[in-house]
């Protein structure tokens, strides 16, 4: 199976034992090298397709959504897997295909963003996800708040209340969009008060997810897990610091 590709391109024999023992080495699968596949999990024949393609020693190595079929927890292992590859093989290029913004922000130097066949984005994970260009890259690259805004002269409104936020000379009086990331979002007192109605809770562990209506927006807001939580309907306030959010055109969802 790992051989395939050498046998394919006609290497000469004896090389090719020592390039597929390397392969599986690689992807840690050396101890199965003698098993058929029924008696390898899903996680373990996605690791020898992975030395299958190694095996050739590519420049370039194509994986299009290898992760797709696997359950969490095995997508979890390989991922981990695939980035120690990726620090290991600093003389192959990986272009990988992913609709899963967790496996491209861990793995990727720098990430394409594209809809419908066209470049919408292009940087690093840490830039498209902190300095987004477009409202189709904040949503799809992470969650974000995404709410209609008013350029003023020093900042922005929302729904009557004025946000200070770096406006980047973008002209007063002019509609945009203001990215902020929920993670970003506090509860209580703060920078740039929202007040609002909770409208929904949700518990996520070692977090708490709060839907608040603001002016007929909804804003979300990731915070640390609350000893208790408010009652739904009850007035809460937000806050985010300014550094912490993003303008964007308004209704501009094509970078190119």
């Amino acid at each position: 199976n790992v051989a395939f590709g050498l046998k394919a391109r006609k290497t000469p024999r004896a090389e090719i034992p020592g390039r597929v023992a390397e392969a599986l080495e690689m992807t840690g699968m050396a101890a199965y090298a003698h098993r058929y596949p029924r008696e390898l999990s899903g996680g373990q024949q996605q690791r020898v397709a992975i030395a299958r393609a190694l095996a050739i020693r590519p420049r370039v190595l194509l994986l299009d959504e290898p992760l797709s079929a696997l359950d969490a927890q095995l997508r979890s292992g390989m991922l981990a897997e695939l980035a120690r590859l990726h620090r290991e093989l600093p003389d192959v290029s990986i272009l990988y295909v992913t609709h899963d913004q967790v496996e491209a922000l861990t793995l990727a130097d720098r990430i394409a963003v594209m809809d419908r066949a066209r470049l919408q984005d292009c940087g690093t994970p840490q830039d498209l996800y902190r300095r987004p260009r477009t409202e189709f890259t904040a949503s799809f690259v992470g969650n974000a708040n995404l709410l209609p805004v008013t350029v003023a002269a020093d900042g922005v409104v929302l729904a009557g209340t004025r946000l200070e936020v770096p406006v980047a000379g973008a002209a007063t009086g002019s509609a945009a969009t203001l990215c902020v990331r929920p993670h970003l979002v506090g509860l209580g007192e703060g920078p740039n008060p929202l007040r609002g109605r909770l409208a929904e809770v949700q518990w996520r562990g070692s977090t708490h997810r709060l839907l608040v209506e603001v002016g007929g927006h909804r804003v979300t807001a990731d915070v640390r897990e609350l000893r208790e939580t408010p009652d739904l309907g009850t007035e809460v306030t937000l806050h985010f610091a300014p550094e912490d959010a993003v303008l964007l055109a308004a209704g501009v969802a094509d970078g190119h």
